[in-house]
């Protein structure tokens, strides 16, 4: 007997989830920042994995590829993990303005979606949004 299970239930698209807010572990904003700096120029890319309101973890795809003005995501690589809440990526200038292949992709997996821009230094350099491309408050705990 096969099963035959859409993406959308692995990682709860469908599920309407919305916090006015998130809090981000200071662990998981730091690596964040780490990372992003030392891809720079390139994009850098990555899951969330949290609880709630709460981002807990970055989770690094095997095989994603990552260049000056994109991330490529490979969803069969991605694990069947219910923790992962939405995605991560920087950009290499100064601005978090999501494109519109940003929003495209914020609709494929979670519901929060992290930004990060030059010069990579605290929280303040981080947008996050929706799956529908609105900004929502970010806080560092």
């Amino acid at each position: 007997m096969f099963f035959t299970i859409s993406i959308q239930s692995i990682y709860n698209i469908g599920q309407c989830f919305y916090y006015p807010e998130m809090k981000i572990k200071k662990e998981a904003l730091e690596f964040i920042l780490g990372v992003s700096k030392r891809f720079y120029p390139d994009e850098f890319g990555g899951l969330l994995r949290g609880a709630g309101d709460l981002i807990e973890e970055v989770l690094v795809i095997p095989a994603s590829t990552y260049g000056k003005d994109f991330v490529t995501t490979r969803f069969d690589m991605v694990p069947i993990d219910h923790s992962i809440i939405g995605s991560v990526h920087s950009h290499p200038a100064y601005g978090f303005l999501p494109s519109k292949a940003d929003l495209e992709f914020f609709r494929k997996i979670g519901f929060v979606h992290l930004i990060a821009r030059k010069p990579y230094c605290g929280v303040e350099d981080i947008a996050a949004y929706d799956r529908e491309g609105t900004r929502i408050h970010l806080e560092e705990v």
